[in-house]
């Protein structure tokens, strides 16, 4: 039977029935279609009868026969009771005698006249011309096709010699809304709407309503919920022709594991059984517990070598008095088999890793012929390229199997040059850095080679050349040994050249390029959208991205039936020609009927309405229905945002757009713990002891360098969406740790004023934080904040910035003298501008591309509410380069500049300790300790801060390497570090080449106080006394590695400084004995990091 595109019949039934309306003095003619069958047509040949001659209308008033079936039926139908006038004809023969009488009007029921409204005009029966039969029969189906009537009558009423026509019929219903209730597990309740298959907006059956309800009685039971009930429910909406569907589903209680039983010869007792198997009774069934425990067994099997072991499940039973599901397995654990690799070392680990047959966990010459070339290929990449590999398979009389590989590597092998000879067309440069094959390198020293890679560089070549037109390339690669070195000399190593060379063949262009059967878009729209152009080397690349951009205008115009198809063949007069033809399929333009939203609850319309790309009476376009899941999405409001259409492949001009929502929770508790490793940790000292006092108590840890330590936290945050119905929000941040106790209440309005591209959000909290060793204080927050998208890579943020900043007296390191005016409390406020542009790729974590920079502002004042005057300007520039063979290595840079300056009255003029600038620690300078670099205090020697900081950074990040258990998830860095904290923005640039620091074994040796705390003969911001001078620049040079992970990869840096800082410690918070003396202090060589992601 044929179908439309909308899958229905194209020919149905139609029944035809004619009987008098004596009340109305009219005749009804009535036709009948639905999805049963079709008849081949409605004209017939009958015999006139007595009454009424042949291919006469009957006149007005004259009873005409009674329903019967058409004559393509293949059953007779017998005549209703009528009182007869004359003989009795068919109904065809009826129907062929109102032909040529005047349509005066057409008019459809059972479905929205407005949504059919544009299918009217295409009909074949129009109002005004003659009734034509075959018209009629065509308009049928055209309706029908529409998909949106499930059955459809035609009643014709005659009045004189005019006839009106009636559609009338029972509409399609289509599946609306899909929801499971009763099951608390948000991720489970999608598992279950998924299991249905009941895709919103196709039509709705019975059959696929009963189909749903057994997916999720059978998902229920694969997840262990034997005694699960599913109650189905239904409520239909008639204006939108749609039917919402709900499943309430009770799950019970999850079964568990009861009696496990073994059949066959498993060579394990009952408990090692359900050991091995973590199959121990009374545990919970899972969706995953048959298939955990027949990974367990065969893992099992495999440690005893036994690879030829078979583990089946025959059965499972549940239990219901007892809730439990009992197994049973057949289990023969076969014999072992045991794999020797002879002429090389090669651990257990290595072995299972380069013979498949472990993977599989069975035996046979493929995978022993993989091994084969896993174990050449990985020999030829450690430079043995002449090395041979064979195998045997023997089964000893024990029964056991015996795989021997056997290994000959040969003469170890350096590749002196990879070249690339008759590319005419592509510069060498071009094709060397996509292959795989290298010459021996500083970071690769006998360079890389195999059979597999140089196969997968013949095709990386052959693709680069057919990609531009070159389809009879042919890349033929040419391999030497040589016994002797590239400057001639016998060697013992021996040396291999690899060529490629490259015969082009002729390069085919584009001849010509039509676009037919665009008729309703022309070509003056679609050939803009073409890259594709005649003469241009041949690309089917290109081609393919034309059809593609086709597409996507037409499916974006409303043309959801719309198709491309391409078709090429070489000119007939050039066969190095190539005519292209994209035939273009249009279909007719769709327009939207209707958006039918639903699963609004707590949300309000207007807080997505801005969202909502489409609207009523829009032409469909696919691209805004994903751009708007996409919006609708990013508001975090939902779990899920569905967009469909309603009627997918009905053939009808005006469309229902279904948009479905499921509202996320409320309410979102999150938490974590975690820690940090590294030199510099504050040691928390306190100040009101004496060294005698701390002795006592046990305190002889105090450092102004901190400490080797481990920091760390816990975190609970609790966060409030869907605020008033928007999607504003309110959350708590709390962290508790040892150097840090936050407490933070954050308001964000993510579209503020519906501008689309702005944040706002307004913060106030507390915080206690020790990340310097000199202090610890607390702050009191007040904080708003504005951020603008001005583009993707660009963002700029808006704030004004207040706190209340006091510092804990018994914690700060300083000369006692100092304490008093440094421990009050200070108000800084101040507005705030931060300029990012932030290109990094692939992920800001681990970017191996890209740039970064920022700009940030700060000006505090007391117009704005601050005790102290200040401006604090910083910039940050980094930037990531990747070379190398395929972009293995990176070479990434950072430079972070900062300025900070008080003016005003004296009393403004010091910038309080926690806001000065700062370096030194993990993201910062790794040749100090945390916020440890610059000025110390001349008495103490704690790091005191200042008014400049530079900080450079270089590291090389090089390719990973292969590595036993770990394999290639670490990776390595060396990096180099300098820069240091200043007291002044002028003190930067002399310091430049500066590499020791001035008066290190003079002003900084000097151990007298009363020198120490002589004032600076300049003027500065931070009031630095004392003799010692810090401006030069420190060196630290480290090595790091990098555990790759999906959050981004776990860093561990160890640096050595090669010019730490020198200072004096007059009053000793380090000592150990309570009569030591003053020492010089130094900052340290080594230093240690433990974080996540990378430094910069």
């Amino acid at each position: 039977m044929q179908r439309s595109r909308s899958g229905l019949p194209l020919n149905p039934p139609i029944s035809i029935r004619l009987f008098r309306n004596p009340a109305a003095g009219v005749l009804l003619l009535l036709a009948t279609a639905s999805p049963v069958a079709w008849s081949q047509g409605i004209t017939s040949t009958a015999q006139p009868t007595a009454q009424q001659p042949a291919g006469n209308t009957p006149p007005a008033g004259q009873t005409l026969p009674n329903a019967a079936k058409l004559p393509s039926y293949d059953e007779s139908h017998p005549l209703s009771a009528q009182p007869p006038i004359g003989q009795v004809g068919n109904s065809a023969a009826s129907l062929q005698a109102w032909r040529g009488l005047t349509v005066s009007s057409i008019q459809f029921r059972g479905v929205d006249a407005d949504r059919l409204a544009p299918l009217q005009q295409e009909l074949a029966l129009q109002p005004g011309q003659p009734l034509d039969p075959a018209k009629l029969r065509s308009s049928l189906r055209r309706l029908y096709a529409t998909g949106l009537y499930s059955t459809i009558d035609v009643a014709g009423i005659r009045t004189g010699d005019q006839v009106s026509i009636l559609f009338d019929g029972r509409p399609q219903l289509f599946i609306g809304r899909v929801n499971v209730n009763g099951v608390s597990d948000e991720n489970f309740t999608s598992l279950l709407q998924v299991a249905t298959k009941l895709s919103p907006g196709t039509p709705f059956t019975q059959a696929k309503l009963d189909r749903g309800k057994t997916l999720i009685e059978k998902l229920l039971v694969d997840s262990g919920y034997y005694q699960g009930q599913v109650i189905e429910g239904q409520s239909t909406d008639p204006v939108n022709q749609q039917i919402n569907i709900s499943f309430v589903v009770t799950t019970g209680t999850r079964a568990r594991v009861g009696t496990t039983l073994v059949h066959g010869d498993a060579g394990l007792t009952q408990k090692q059984f359900q050991k091995a198997s973590k199959l121990k009774p009374s545990v919970r069934v899972s969706r995953d517990t048959v298939n955990t425990a027949l990974a367990k067994l065969r893992s099992h099997y495999q440690k005893q070598q036994l690879l030829e072991s078979k583990v089946t499940l025959e059965s499972k039973t549940f239990d219901e008095p007892t809730n439990h599901l009992n197994y049973v397995f057949n289990v023969n654990k076969g014999n072992k088999v045991v794999v020797l690799i002879n002429g090389v070392k090669a651990s257990k680990g290595s072995i299972r890793n380069l013979v498949p047959i472990y993977e599989e966990g069975t035996v046979d010459e493929d995978l022993l012929n993989e091994g084969d070339r896993r174990i050449r290929d990985l020999y030829q990449r450690k430079g043995y390229f002449d090395i041979t590999v064979s195998h045997t398979n023997v089964r000893l009389p024990s029964g056991q199997t015996l795989i021997t590989y056997t290994v000959d590597l040969g003469k170890v092998h350096d590749v002196d040059s990879v070249s690339i000879a008759g590319n005419h067309y592509f510069q060498s440069s071009l094709i060397e850095p996509r292959l795989n094959v290298h010459p021996a390198s500083i970071f690769d020293h006998r360079g890389t080679y195999s059979a597999a890679l140089v196969a997968s560089d013949i095709t990386t070549i052959t693709a680069i050349y057919e990609g531009s037109g070159f389809s009879h390339v042919v890349v033929k690669p040419v391999v030497k040994d040589s016994e002797v070195d590239r400057h001639g000399r016998p060697s013992k190593i021996a040396h291999m050249t690899v060529r490629y060379e490259i015969t082009e063949g002729v390069q085919q262009r584009f001849g010509s390029y039509k676009l037919v059967g665009n008729i309703k878009v022309p070509n003056t729209v679609l050939l803009p959208l073409l890259n594709t152009q005649v003469g241009q080397p041949y690309n089917s690349n290109n081609l393919t991205g034309d059809r593609d951009a086709v597409l996507t205008y037409y499916l974006g115009h409303g043309y959801d039936q719309a198709a491309a198809n391409l078709k090429q063949a070489p000119d007939p007069r050039d066969p190095n020609l190539i005519d292209v033809t994209l035939e273009i399929t249009e279909g007719e333009q769709i327009h939207i009927n209707k958006v039918i939203i639903s699963g609004l609850h707590y949300t309000r319309p207007k807080t997505v309405d801005s969202h909502i790309l489409v609207h009523d009476g829009d032409l469909l376009n696919q691209s805004a229905l994903i751009d708007t899941q996409r919006q609708l999405y990013d508001l975090t409001l939902f779990n899920g945002v569905t967009t469909a259409v309603q009627n997918p492949n009905g053939d009808e001009l005006r469309k229902n757009v279904l948009l479905q929502f499921n509202e996320a929770k409320r309410w979102d508790v999150t938490y974590g713990f975690g820690f940090q490793a590294q030199t510099g940790t504050p040691a928390g000292c306190n100040n009101s002891l004496t060294a005698a006092q701390r002795l006592a108590s046990g305190i002889t840890y105090c450092n102004p360098n901190g400490n080797f330590g481990i920091s760390e936290l816990v975190s609970l945050n609790v966060s409030r969406t869907n605020l008033r119905g928007t999607d504003n929000s309110l959350t708590l941040k709390t962290t508790y740790g040892s150097l840090e106790k936050i407490a933070l209440l954050t308001f964000t309005d993510p579209h503020p004023f519906g501008k689309r591209s702005f944040t706002l959000s307004v913060d106030g909290g507390y915080s206690n934080e020790q990340d310097v060793t000199t202090y610890a204080a607390a702050r009191l927050i007040g904080n708003v904040r504005v951020t603008e998208r001005v583009s993707k890579p660009v963002t700029l943020i808006y704030s004004y910035q207040f706190r209340r900043i006091t510092l804990d007296a018994n914690t700060l390191q300083v000369a006692p003298s100092e304490v008093p005016l440094l421990s009050q409390p200070v108000t800084v406020g101040g507005p705030g501008f931060t300029f990012i542009r932030d290109t990094r790729r692939p992920t800001a974590l681990d970017a191996t591309g890209g740039t970064y920079n920022t700009v940030q502002e700060f000006f505090a004042d007391g117009k704005f509410g601050a005790a102290s005057n200040f401006n604090r300007l910083e910039g940050t520039n980094s930037s990531y380069y990747p070379f190398g063979n395929v972009h293995k290595y990176v070479f990434a840079r950072s430079t972070r500049i900062g300025f900070e300056r008080s003016f005003g009255s004296p009393a403004q003029e010091l910038i309080p300790l926690p806001e000065r600038l700062y370096a030194g620690g993990a993201q910062s300078h790794r040749g100090f300790g945390i916020n440890a670099a610059g000025p110390r205090d001349s008495i103490t020697g704690f790091p005191i801060g200042g008014g400049a900081v530079f900080v450079n950074s270089f590291e090389l990040r090089l390719p990973p390497p292969t590595l036993p258990v770990v394999g290639s998830s670490v990776s390595f860095v060396v990096f180099h570090d300098m820069g240091n904290v200043f007291v002044k923005g002028s003190d930067i640039w002399p310091s430049f080449l500066r590499f020791h620091q001035p008066q290190s074994h003079a002003g900084c040796a000097d151990l007298s106080d009363t020198d120490q705390q002589l004032p600076n003969p300049e003027h500065n911001s931070i009031g630095l006394v004392g003799l010692c001078n810090y401006n030069y620049f420190s060196h630290a040079l480290g090595l790091g590695a990098r555990y790759g992970t999906p959050v981004g990869p776990i860093r561990v840096d160890a640096s050595y400084n090669l010019n730490p800082t020198t200072f004096p410690q007059i009053d000793n918070y380090n000592l150990t004995n309570a009569s030591a003396p003053p020492q010089v202090g130094k900052s340290g060589h080594f230093n240690f990091f433990f974080s996540i992601g990378q430094a910069f």
